[in-house]
């Protein structure tokens, strides 16, 4: 087609009234494949494919999960936490082995090491200078709710730590070399209490100035079924609510979507 042929189907060209396009815009939106969220089915899925299934089938599962209108705030928020205590639950239940919840959970870590960083690109994280020491420790085998505490609390734009199978000078170096508002510890197991205190103890034994202790995790829900006394300062699951109750800087609109 020359120039001119173009120029006269330019010159033919009608002009579509907007009420049409609107109409039309509405019809191919109206079209578009959508899906109800439903947090039980998506939960029972994705547990199944989390215990017996490949880490590729779970990323085909989660971009579908997405693709599908559901936010990676929801999958790494409550999806997974709560597959992480169904698993737990399972093996103190001798309903799975202890090889298969571990590696369950490794399913878990990996997908929220991949999608943290979109995670938080999603965000409006204003960092601040609020330094917090994760602690996961020694003897604690389920590790993902220190790791997944860490990923909220730079969602808060606060800047955490997290260690993990550290040696005792290790610590000390950690607890010398830095100040930190507050140093948390993620456990889920009963039987993790006198560890945990004597892991307390150790800190208060190693910093001068007063440190708030906090803990986390699992063991938060069960601790009080057993007659076992803690020695840290504060015990919450709610990260937000700890922040608040140590009167800590935080970007509170951190956890709103752009």
């Amino acid at each position: 087609m020359n120039s001119t042929e173009e120029l006269k189907n330019l010159n033919n060209i009608s002009i579509v009234n907007p009420l049409v396009l609107e109409t039309l815009e509405k019809l191919i939106e109206k079209n578009k494949t959508t899906s109800a969220i439903n947090f039980e089915s998506d939960l029972d899925k994705l547990f199944t494919f989390i215990k017996s299934k490949s880490l590729k089938s779970n990323e085909k599962l989660i971009k579908k999960f997405l693709d599908y209108g559901r936010s990676i705030e929801l999958i790494l928020d409550s999806y997974f936490p709560i597959i992480a205590k169904r698993l737990g639950d399972q093996w103190v239940s001798d309903e799975i082995t202890f090889s298969e919840v571990t590696i369950a959970l490794g399913k878990i870590q990996f997908l929220n090491s991949k999608m943290e960083h979109q995670y938080l690109a999603n965000l409006k994280v204003k960092s601040s200078n609020t330094k917090i020491l994760m602690l996961i420790p020694t003897g604690e085998h389920h590790t993902y709710g220190g790791i997944a505490a860490t990923r909220k609390l730079r969602g808060f734009g606060t800047k955490p730590f997290l260690t993990l199978d550290y040696k005792n000078e290790e610590l000390e170096d950690l607890l010398y070399n830095e100040h930190y508002e507050f140093i948390g510890i993620s456990s889920a197991n009963n039987f993790m209490v006198d560890n945990i205190n004597k892991l307390t103890i150790q800190i208060r034994n190693i910093i001068e100035k007063k440190v708030p202790v906090v803990l986390g995790g699992n063991l938060v829900n069960t601790y009080k079924k057993t007659n076992e006394k803690l020695k840290v300062d504060l015990v919450s699951q709610n990260i937000e609510q700890v922040l608040i109750e140590l009167n800590l800087k935080y970007n509170k609109n951190s956890l709103k979507i752009i």
